[in-house]
């Protein structure tokens, strides 16, 4: 076993993003681009540098599912997670500031 707490501690943000996929007919994050979410979220933090401190993890179901948009939490060490619902391609700009503010 490897004990990888030293490269957690670097970690200052990580955002979980629902991608989970149902049987067709059952709403999902996947169906309405919690993937594709999650891809272009993933895209940018290594673009920009951030990807050893900003993590992005996609998950199963986080419980909120809708036919809108993906599930979005964001945990930042020391505060409150952030949750958002509804979470839309149009919607990166509004939750990168989120991931990026100090």
């Amino acid at each position: 076993m490897k004990d990888i707490k030293s490269e957690v501690e670097k970690c200052k943000v990580q955002v979980l993003v629902c991608t989970n996929e149902r049987p067709p007919g059952k709403t999902c994050c996947f169906k309405y681009g919690g993937q594709d979410f999650y891809l272009a979220l993933k895209t940018r933090l290594k673009q920009e540098g951030l990807h050893n401190t900003h993590w992005a993890t996609r998950t199963g179901c986080l419980g909120f599912c809708n036919d809108v948009g993906t599930t979005v939490a964001i945990h930042r060490k020391g505060e409150s997670s952030q949750w958002f619902n509804e979470v839309t391609a149009t919607d990166m700009d509004s939750i990168w500031k989120e991931i990026v503010r100090e």
